[in-house]
């Protein structure tokens, strides 16, 4: 039977807290720590994907995927994974790793995840197999991680974005086994009978999509940003910050992902968090420029017979994936009341994408996630907002 009671009222516990507005903004950065190897192992290659949340004093790091034996281009196999580690805050403020003997129910990555009661919530994914339509608390219980079934989605999906405002969690967008979709569905956590309910769809169909709720001075609603989908050879980008009003009960056109006097840019798989009364800051995040020229490169070599010209176009990608940057180590700060998006700074290290970023101590964290095309980071970063 599902435990209804921690869900009744939502506390803003570290992992939801949201600072005082910043005036002006300034960021610090840290690595806060390494995931350690998977036991039996000597090596952690870090983790797409992967389950991330706090309870109390612990955050906890869990499945994801990575490429283990070689690039993905170079015919390296996707690993989907299992283990659980636990990072420790200790009352002297440093902090201790554990890997539990416990497993997720089974290797998975790409779900979404949202804060909810002492833990978090982990809402479909994939793993081996395909899409999942899974729905999991996930808190820890003394030194074990306790899981609670929920309603599963009536859509398998994954690489969705979650949030919660009150007692209700929606889940925007997503692939399902035909590529981005524009759900919008919400599941009240306060009610006996639990239940999905879908609500008006996203005007878009996306994927790698940041999804935060803050106030718009009138109410809380849900802002999503960027995020891409395929229909042809690339995939689009896109720049629009949609908003949807739970009291209107209808998407809203929030504005661009666009500085000040300079051009609309498209984001996918970057992170957010809600900050003070007005603001999303949203970190890193893909453009999309060099995942497009890959994509143009793998439609020349499908259509390319073995031979010379094939070799060619091979050895070119490989190049070009192997030299590339990294995706986009902008800052940036959206403001809900006045539809402004400034860059605050850039990240002196590489953006991670394919994660997700969460208030823990009063800092955000954002454990491990993809650095650049097939290469996960095993450290947790941690940014300080300062005032």
């Amino acid at each position: 039977m599902i435990k209804q009671a921690i869900f009744i009222l939502v506390v803003l516990s570290a992992c939801t807290e949201k600072k005082t507005e910043p005036n002006p903004m300034k960021i610090e950065f840290e690595i806060l720590s390494q995931i350690p190897p998977a036991q039996g192992k000597t090596t952690q290659f870090g983790l797409a994907g992967p389950l991330v949340g706090c309870d109390d004093n612990h955050l906890i790091v869990a499945g994801g995927s990575n490429f283990e034996d070689n690039l993905p281009w170079r015919g390296g196999t996707k690993s989907y994974h299992d283990d659980i580690y636990i990072l420790t805050r200790l009352k002297n403020g440093s902090n201790i790793w554990s890997q539990l003997k416990q497993k997720l129910p089974h290797p998975m990555a790409y779900s979404a995840l949202v804060p909810a009661g002492n833990g978090f919530l982990s809402i479909g994914g994939e793993d081996f197999h395909g899409k999942l339509n899974q729905v999991y608390q996930i808190s820890m219980e003394g030194d074990s991680i306790h899981f609670e079934s929920f309603p599963k989605l009536p859509v398998a999906l994954s690489n969705s974005g979650a949030t919660i405002i009150g007692t209700k969690v929606y889940v925007a967008g997503g692939l399902d086994s035909n590529g981005a979709t524009n759900h919008l569905m919400s599941l009240d956590l306060s009610l006996t009978d639990l239940k999905w309910e879908s609500l008006p769809n996203l005007p878009e169909s996306l994927s790698h999509v940041v999804v935060v709720s803050q106030s718009d001075g009138n109410e809380n609603c849900i802002y999503v940003f960027g995020g891409r989908n395929q229909t042809g050879i690339t995939s689009t980008f896109l720049s629009t910050i949609w908003k949807y009003s739970p009291t209107g009960n209808e998407w809203i056109n929030a504005g661009s992902l666009q500085l000040k006097n300079k051009e609309k840019f498209g984001l996918s798989a970057g992170t957010g968090v809600a900050y003070g009364d007005r603001w999303i800051i949203l970190i890193g995040g893909d453009k999309g420029n060099l995942f497009n020229k890959t994509e143009i490169l793998n439609d020349k070599i499908s259509k390319s017979p073995e031979g010379p010209e094939k070799e060619k176009i091979l050895k070119e990608k490989d190049i070009h994936l192997i030299s590339h940057p990294g995706f986009s180590r902008e800052i940036l700060a959206f403001n809900t009341f006045t539809g402004e998006l400034k860059l605050i700074e850039e990240s002196p290290v590489e953006s991670q994408v394919t994660t997700t970023a969460f208030w823990w101590n009063e800092q955000v964290v954002i454990p491990s996630g993809e650095i650049r095309p097939g290469v996960r980071t095993p450290l947790i970063r941690s940014i300080k907002i300062i005032e």
